[in-house]
């Protein structure tokens, strides 16, 4: 591969800033709820906190088993907005792992949770997967892509590098240790990411270390497609659509777009700013759209960043996209709950990650409704009857 250096300036990312090493985040940041401040919001809107605590212990023994916080995440004390039944549909973080095992095989989890693995199985479906470089691991290979099996030989490869580069972690979860690089400069031999952060390359590569057990991927940075780069500006938002595998075929239960703003790479809607979009699973078109969780919840009708029109806007080549979901999902019968990362590129849709149900926060934030109903209620009601 030819050393490559590339301009910060056509990356849209500014002035460089020397040295502010690291450039991963290794972990995820807690939602940002101020417990006091929640429950004073809550003795606002007309709940005491004697009733807050009785609806709390009642939700928790709930199907959902919600947690205090969570309560209060979801906003779920205001009775002008919620019936008694309508919060009993509400699901945390204890009900979500009791779900999950439900409608899940262990013997799939890893199908979904290695993306070498998961790539391995959509090649081998004749589905199109993003073009990986490299793999950082001490055994494990994928296609023709390079071999790293050293932090040393992480480091060369970075010199010489095609760039930009997207990197992630083989079995990371809410986009922790990703990072878009945009190029590597030889006089100084750092490297930098797109929001302009650098960093020495033996220092980045460094911090790769953490990740060697299970490996690291660097691949092709993605083109979005023209419309969504219109809405969200030059970055991948992905859509997540999640299926519930069951008879007589596979259904779309919910669908939302992951909207990032401000320097963010990443679309996760932990980041502080990113968007969450509930769409119309019929259409893809947005409904809603929110940043922030809790007491610091809006409701958006345009993009922040670029002045769009958020709502009723669509996801591009939707059709596309819900098919792919739809046709792939068997592959996986194990995973009777899927949650598929789907990428609008300029290429079309893939199929960039699959999760085991997704986190059911998600749909619930952007929907503002609970999610034990309907079909997914009706599949986990039937397992128990069995």
């Amino acid at each position: 591969m030819a050393s490559a250096s590339v301009s910060l300036a056509r990356m849209g990312t500014g002035t460089p800033k020397a040295g502010t090493a690291p450039l991963l985040e290794t972990r995820k940041a807690a939602p940002a709820i101020k417990l006091i401040d929640a429950i004073l919001a809550a003795k606002r809107a007309g709940k005491g906190y004697a009733a807050q605590l009785v609806e709390m212990r009642r939700l928790r023994r709930a199907p959902g088993r919600l947690r205090p916080l969570e309560y209060y995440a979801f906003g779920l004390y205001d009775d002008r907005r919620f019936t008694r039944e309508a919060k009993a549909l509400f699901v945390g973080e204890r009900g979500q792992i009791e779900i999950f095992r439900r409608l899940s095989d262990r013997s799939w989890l890893a199908a979904a949770h290695d993306k070498l693995l998961y790539y391995t199985i959509l090649v081998g479906l004749g589905l199109a997967v993003p073009n990986v470089f490299a793999v950082f691991h001490a055994t494990r290979r994928f296609r023709d892509a390079a071999r790293l099996r050293t932090v040393g030989e992480v480091a060369d490869f970075l010199r010489r590098s095609p760039y930009p580069l997207f990197g992630k972690p083989v079995t990371g979860k809410y986009s922790v240790g990703t990072v878009l690089l945009a190029g590597y400069d030889a006089a100084t031999d750092t490297i930098t990411a797109s929001d302009g952060r650098s960093a020495p390359v033996a220092a980045f590569a460094a911090e790769l270390a953490g990740f060697a057990a299970d490996g690291y991927l660097f691949q092709e940075r993605l083109i979005p497609h023209p419309a969504a780069q219109d809405l969200v500006g030059d970055r991948i938002a992905t859509v997540r659509v999640v299926v519930l595998l069951d008879a007589p075929e596979p259904e779309i239960l919910f669908a939302l777009w992951k909207i990032p703003t401000g320097s963010h790479v990443a679309d996760n809607f932990w980041r502080t700013g990113n968007i969450l979009a509930a769409l119309d699973p019929a259409t893809g078109a947005v409904v809603r759209a929110i940043q922030g969780i809790a007491q610091r919840r809006t409701e958006l009708s345009h993009h922040p960043d670029t002045g769009r029109p958020l709502v009723g806007a669509t996801v591009p080549d939707w059709e596309r996209a819900k098919h792919l979901c739809l046709a792939t999902a068997s592959a996986f019968p194990g995973l009777r709950l899927q949650a598929w990362d789907v990428a609008p590129c300029a290429s079309g849709p893939l199929l960039l990650e699959l999760n085991v149900g997704g986190d059911v926060n998600l749909p619930q934030h952007a929907f503002g409704r609970g999610v034990y109903d309907g079909p997914l209620r009706a599949a986990l009601e039937a397992l128990q009857g069995g």
